[in-house]
């Protein structure tokens, strides 16, 4: 799978199209850079996650970009990128009554586990669930009210509960069905600024939301990896004055972008069984709040939950860096991971100077 050599990132004009009026080529030029956007992006998401989404696109209607769980797109369920001048909307959208039904009766066998399971994201993502009443004629829905719109971090367990009950009452009348959407925004100028790196930025928001997905359409979580997959390795490339011999290849490069990069690292019998993985020498700086700091403590989000008591150490005496994972990661590592296994390292510091770390597997 080779990555369209026209695309390299979605930059202001794309944005800024959206924004004008009249502007055909402007419009047809963005549009395009977005298909090329997610295009690229489905060949980089793990294999378990593209089988979630059997089809994706550009929907020129719309005017966004899509995967989505069947066609046409907004029939189900789906993950929008929505380019507007000021923003790079994420969206992910559990619109039919079929599968809304089917996936708000599993929630309320267990409310705590789906309340917990939303409590994993991060706070910029915001919830809303609506109440929509279907035109029994001609089967349209208008906006009734919002049962819930606010940051996923202001949701209580108690609310939660009460939303939840409320929709599985709703969806069983044939006038009413309570569509879910989460959404995050990203500044269109910092977009702009990540060159291909959006792409990894794109994968770690689509791996985040997932397990909300399968959540609210009643799926099973797919296997972290098939029992004989194909292992996945990080390009080999030659030596040159740039990456000395002995150095892996930093993919998304913390040279280029300053906050976030990706990286492929091989998995030894011990890093499995002490719980660590190593990075490089190149990776420390990253992570280095000064010239005589030894660790950092992050954030590591890994099958659809996170720990924050993972951190990365500063190795002698080459100042390698290595990933020491917290217990519950530890056990996920063992349980998905084989030795001479490749494992993606998506690493990005936050606005608050936080770093979140996504673990997944190189497929």
């Amino acid at each position: 799978m080779q990555l369209s050599k026209d695309f390299t990132g979605l930059t202001m004009p794309v944005f800024s199209a959206f924004g004008w009026a009249g502007e055909e080529n402007a419009l047809k030029y963005a549009l395009s850079q977005m298909q090329l956007f997610i295009e690229a992006l489905f060949l980089r998401l793990p294999a378990d996650i593209r089988e979630d989404f059997p089809t994706y696109g550009l929907s020129a209607e719309n005017q966004n970009v899509y995967l989505a769980t069947s066609d046409p797109f907004d029939k189900e369920a789906f993950i929008a990128f929505n380019a507007r001048p000021m923003s790079l909307e994420v969206q992910l959208g559990i619109v039919g009554q079929n599968v809304l039904s089917k996936g708000l009766a599993a929630i309320n066998k267990d409310p705590a586990a789906a309340y917990h399971v939303l409590t994993q994201l991060d706070p910029s993502w915001t919830l809303r669930v609506q109440q929509m009443q279907i035109d029994a004629e001609a089967g349209e829905r208008a906006h009734h009210l919002d049962l819930y719109k606010d940051s996923v971090n202001n949701l209580t367990e108690a609310q939660a509960r009460e939303i939840f009950e409320r929709t599985v009452y709703l969806n069983e009348e044939d006038k009413w069905v309570t569509p879910i959407y989460l959404s995050l925004r990203l500044p269109s100028e910092r977009v702009a600024a990540m060159g291909l790196t959006v792409l990894d930025i794109a994968v770690e928001l689509v791996a985040a939301v997932v397990p909300s997905l399968r959540l609210f359409t009643g799926r099973k979580a797919k296997k972290a990896r098939a029992a004989h997959a194909p292992k996945a390795r990080a390009p080999r490339v030659e030596p040159t004055e740039e990456t000395p011999a002995g150095e892996p290849t930093i993919t998304g490069s913390i040279k280029a972008m300053a906050d976030s990069f990706s990286y492929v690292a091989d998995l030894k019998p011990l890093h499995i069984r002490r719980g660590f993985i190593n990075l490089t020498p190149a990776h420390w700086p990253f992570f280095a709040t000064s010239s005589r700091s030894e660790t950092r403590d992050v954030t590591v989000v890994f099958g659809g939950r996170q720990d924050k008591h993972s951190s990365v150490w500063r190795l002698q005496p080459d100042d390698q860096a290595r990933i020491v994972l917290g217990q519950p990661v530890h056990e996920w590592l063992e349980e998905n991971f084989a030795t001479s296994d490749a494992i993606r390292v998506l690493a990005r510091r936050l606005d608050n100077d936080e770093i979140r770390i996504t673990l997944e597997p190189a497929t």
